[in-house]
């Protein structure tokens, strides 16, 4: 993907000045299976979903759908939420949003997993990129932005889950470019994803033409196999 110009941070960054203690998902406890429960719980206004970490059983509970779905329009998928409600060994816990189940016609919520998060101990997750900034090379050189990494995935503990990560290009040159390993994260927070990948590079108007008919040609390639 190319861009002419500015890049702003703020075009793509759904959550600004958006708290981490909105995302407050109040829960139910509802019993484990059974699709005739399950369209039961959803005639009610309610999304049947179950919580789980690595090595423990399944939790199933139920969610508000229309809370659920306005929290979910504003949330970046590195959202953490914090459960509030009648489930005890859920009460307070922080989770991620891992499968959202919809119906295929309608697009209605079926089922939400949700990952738990354990307080102090790191988990992979991926969180968005955002590049912000007018490059030089751009405006002054002539060249074009080109960003390829819209997201990476990162070890950090609930606690210091960044909502996304803001990368700036306004020092770069033409010929320059950031790779994910130049990325600045947040305390507590390391990165998982290749550190070779380029996040932003400053191409002149030729080579990225160039670019841009190697990637045209790379997916029709992979349409015809496929």
């Amino acid at each position: 993907m190319t861009e002419q110009g500015d890049s702003s941070a703020a075009e793509n960054s759904k959550q600004s000045g958006q708290s981490k203690t909105d995302f407050q998902l109040k829960i139910e406890a509802r019993s484990p299976n059974g699709s005739a429960k399950a369209r039961g719980i959803r005639k009610a206004g309610l999304i049947p979903a179950v919580a789980y970490e690595v090595g423990k059983e399944a939790i199933p509970f139920s969610l508000d759908e229309r809370t659920f779905k306005q929290l979910a329009s504003r949330a970046l998928s590195s959202q953490v939420f914090t459960f509030d409600g009648a489930v005890g060994e859920l009460a307070g816990r922080k989770a991620l949003v891992k499968a959202v189940q919809r119906d295929g016609i309608k697009g209605d919520v079926l089922h939400v997993d949700f990952l738990l998060l354990e307080e102090g101990r790191s988990a992979a997750i991926i969180v968005p990129v955002v590049v912000s900034g007018t490059a030089p090379g751009v405006k002054r050189q002539g060249g074009v932005l080109a960003t390829s990494c819209r997201e990476v995935t990162v070890l950090a503990t609930p606690e210091s889950v960044p909502n996304e990560i803001i990368v700036d290009v306004s020092g770069l040159s033409l010929g320059d470019r950031i790779r994910t390993r130049d990325i600045e994260l947040p305390e507590g927070v390391t990165l998982k994803s290749s550190p070779d990948q380029t996040v932003a590079i400053v191409l002149s108007s030729r080579a990225s033409k160039t670019e841009e008919s190697e990637e045209s040609k790379a997916e029709s390639a992979d349409s015809a196999a496929a």
